[in-house]
């Protein structure tokens, strides 16, 4: 029987096939037929289906920290979803720890029991789901009939006591036009803008609940401030709440994967206050003994805050405790998006066209009216930008052919590929014009620069470069020239007080990077207009003169000004 199982898998997974037919080979390797599923899988396969395994010290904690003993025993019949099992790293190991209990509560055939009434498993991957039939066959000689192929979200009904695993990440750009159609009708509320399928999966996972039933998800980060996911915030909030959120904040968990994570843990029930564990990268340990940490509360390489459900906001959830609270409380003023506007750099369309070395721009004699000096955000610091090795042909600046042969020969030998921008083919862009060259008054006028993507707040005042789209410029509005100037603000963006302060509204990216996206930069307050900070920054720009200016001016203490440095510095 266990034979013609195994014939009945895709013909694509052949040499994986010839690899199982002899199941022990697997205890030699130490490795699982899962493992060695997913390392010859297509790696642009598991992109289509948003399919990244879950390290095995992640699956441990969520599984050990969700299912102890005395709650099996309760109820031996915990039904237990893995709702995108894929080659059922989760269940696997379920199987494992609840096979352990039902023998200590003497429970009949307790390898049967466990298969048959305690793990369920659904993904769309049929050669991963016939895997994890496979090793739970291996272990128990028991063919499970609860690990089905199907769509978690339209295809299941039941309530579960436990739902856990790692749902697929997913944008809209990455689904089918006719599957994305069908989840904004369903799950509309979640489901919208730049949206994550992920979503989907915690608002059906929510709803399959019985209550009192926990949801566990390793997830991404996202979840806790990006614009487009205060749908699925307010959905957990309002539907759910929230037992606690591990928070790896820039310990990158998936190698080779570009993603962010939380594992959070909701209740399908009333529970008030909440406990925020966030990674302190700069401990370098085990992620086992990171995890231990948690378990046991304490901080040597973890920040651990409790705040209530009530103080949470759509608008994204940030955990600060007391101190941190107390100091964001004191930073009062306008915000910023009243004062400055924010605009980004230019997109070329195919840089290979426009963008050149100074050294190569004078070798091809290209026409120096067109020429502007190019930043990118590695280009700029604190108080400064780094003198740029690159410039932009501005082509925009084209009014006569026959005045620029030079330029429009270079560009020309890019012509097919810049015809084939979405703005030439829909007749907006003349086949030599920069994609979006934008207004070139934004440029040659006074403005802030900043990176999009920093460690740390790196802002300068910049006037005549051209920056790439990597780059953001910050222009004060014409109302508030008078009252603002542009030395008062980069003092006020580049001090402590606000590293820490605009630090608490980014994003968390990995490699102890954030994202200074416009949408959380503009909703800082500014003070009123502080002369001596002004002062400070003409002369050069003293980062602790100007901190010191800030701690009075704001009433920060010392021991406030003690964990402004901690934060920042972690």
């Amino acid at each position: 029987m266990l034979r013609e199982f195994l014939e009945d898998l895709d013909k694509a997974y052949e040499s994986l096939i010839k690899g199982i037919m002899d199941l022990s080979i697997f205890d030699k390797w130490g490795e699982s037929l899962g493992d060695t599923y997913q390392r010859l899988k297509n790696k642009e396969e598991k992109k289509k289906i948003g399919s990244v395994y879950t390290p095995f010290e992640v699956i441990k904690f969520m599984v050990d920290s969700t299912l102890g003993f005395e709650e099996y025993k309760k109820n031996p019949n915990l039904k237990i979803l893995d709702p995108s099992c894929g080659g059922g790293f989760f269940l696997v190991y379920i199987y494992e720890k609840l096979l352990g209990y039902a023998e200590k509560l003497n429970i009949k055939n307790p390898k049967e029991h466990v298969v048959n009434n305690n793990i369920y498993g659904m993904d769309l991957d049929d050669a991963a789901l016939k895997i994890t039939i496979l090793e739970l066959y291996k272990r128990s000689g028991i063919i499970s009939k609860n690990i089905v192929y199907g769509d978690f979200l339209f295809d299941v009904k039941d309530d579960f006591h436990v739902i856990i695993g790692n749902p697929p990440y997913m944008g809209h750009k990455v689904l089918l036009k006719d599957y994305r159609e069908r989840l904004k009708e369903n799950f509309g509320d979640v489901f919208y803008d730049k949206g994550d399928l992920s979503y989907c999966f915690i608002k059906k996972s929510i709803e399959s609940l019985k209550d009192g039933g926990k949801l566990i998800f390793f997830i991404s980060r996202y979840l806790l401030e990006a614009q487009n996911a205060s749908g699925i915030r307010n959905f957990i909030l309002n539907n759910s709440s929230i037992e606690k959120i591990i928070d790896f904040y820039g310990v990158r968990v998936f190698k080779n994967a570009g993603i962010d994570n939380i594992i959070i843990y909701l209740i399908k029930g009333e529970k008030t206050n909440i406990e925020y564990f966030k990674f302190l990268p700069y401990y370098n340990k085990h992620i086992n003994e990171i995890f231990e940490d948690i378990e046991k509360k304490r901080s040597l390489y973890t920040k651990r805050v409790e705040i209530l459900k009530d103080e949470l906001s759509n608008d994204g959830w940030i955990f600060l405790n007391s101190l941190e609270k107390s100091i964001i409380k004191k930073i009062k003023g306008v915000n910023l998006c009243e004062i400055a506007e924010c605009f980004q750099g230019i997109i070329t369309g195919c840089d290979d066209a426009f963008v050149l070395t100074w050294d190569e721009a004078k070798e091809l004699e290209i026409e120096e009216e067109l020429l502007k000096p190019w930043i990118k955000g590695s280009n700029i610091e604190k108080f400064n930008v780094i003198k740029p090795d690159k410039c932009l042909i501005y082509s925009n600046l084209i009014d006569d052919e026959k005045k620029f042969r030079n330029a429009l020969k270079h560009v020309e030998k890019y012509k097919e590929r810049l015809l084939k921008r979405r703005e030439c083919q829909r007749g907006v862009r003349r086949w030599y014009e920069l994609q979006w060259g934008r207004s070139i008054d934004l440029f040659e006028d006074k403005k802030i620069i900043f990176p999009y993507k920093a460690d740390s707040n790196k802002f300068t005042i910049d006037t005549g470069s051209y920056f790439s789209a990597d780059v953001y410029g910050l222009k004060i509005l014409g109302l508030y020239k008078s009252l603002y100037t542009y030395e008062f603000l980069v003092g006020i963006l580049n001090s402590s007080l606000y590293k820490f302060y605009i630090k608490t509204h980014l994003k968390k990216l990995g490699d102890n990077l954030y994202e200074y996206y416009p949408y959380n930069i503009l909703r800082i307050k500014i003070p009123e207009y502080i002369k001596d900070v002004e002062n400070e920054v003409s002369k050069g720009g003293n980062a602790n003169i100007i901190d010191q200016i800030l701690r009075e001016y704001f009433k920060i203490t010392d021991k406030e000004f003690n964990e402004v440095k901690f934060w920042i510095s972690s």
